[in-house]
């Protein structure tokens, strides 16, 4: 094994807490492949809440992007994956890798009685080398999917730390229920601009 090959079984410093999660190479691996292709990829899910040290277990690493199947899946060829389309509550494509070790969201969006809400795929950080998705669509996101208790834990987040003001325009703009608008909207808002 070489010293390249230790270093990427090495998770960072910001999930070098986790207590369980899919191996960390797989994910240094596919951020490298799909952002060395010119795909704009972001972690979220449990990986984005172990990152901002809210949680100390990943189940699977998740990556959203806007860009197509095809690009994605010519990024990470040799890789065998399951492609799996919308359902009754997701509006979005998935890739999944590995079993499921690792799954690219596609053009991250649910199915709401107003309407399809777009989460987009923005970077909100790097930490640590790796590109983390915004904790504001993530709140949204578990929202949707009713896991209250990562929403929480995300709004939480950002009323200590403040929201970013262009990623707050773009979620209010989408069709979210009175509820959800409300609280993104009561959040405050950092300097970032």
């Amino acid at each position: 094994m070489t010293a390249r090959e230790r270093q990427d079984e090495t998770p960072p410093d910001c999930l070098r807490r986790l207590v369980s999660a899919p191996p960390f190479p797989l994910l240094r691996s596919a951020i490298e492949r799909l952002e060395r292709a010119g795909l704009t990829v972001a972690l979220g899910g449990s990986g984005l809440l172990a990152a901002l040290g809210l949680t100390d277990r990943v189940r699977d690493w998740d990556l959203t992007t806007d860009a197509r199947a095809e690009a994605v899946s010519a990024a990470l060829s040799g890789e065998t994956s399951a492609f799996s389309g919308n359902d009754a509550l997701h509006a979005d494509h998935k890739l999944a890798f590995c079993g499921g070790a690792l799954e690219v969201i596609l053009g991250f969006a649910f199915f709401t009685p107003a309407g399809v809400v777009r989460i987009p795929t923005r970077v909100s950080e790097r930490r640590d080398g790796l590109p983390l998705a915004t904790p504001e669509g993530w709140a949204v996101a578990y929202h949707l999917l009713g896991r209250e208790e990562k929403s929480r834990r995300l709004f939480q987040y950002l009323k200590s730390r403040g929201a970013e003001p262009r990623v707050l325009a773009e979620l209010l703009a989408e069709p979210l229920e009175p509820a959800i608008a409300a609280r993104l909207a009561a959040l405050p808002t950092s300097s970032v601009t």
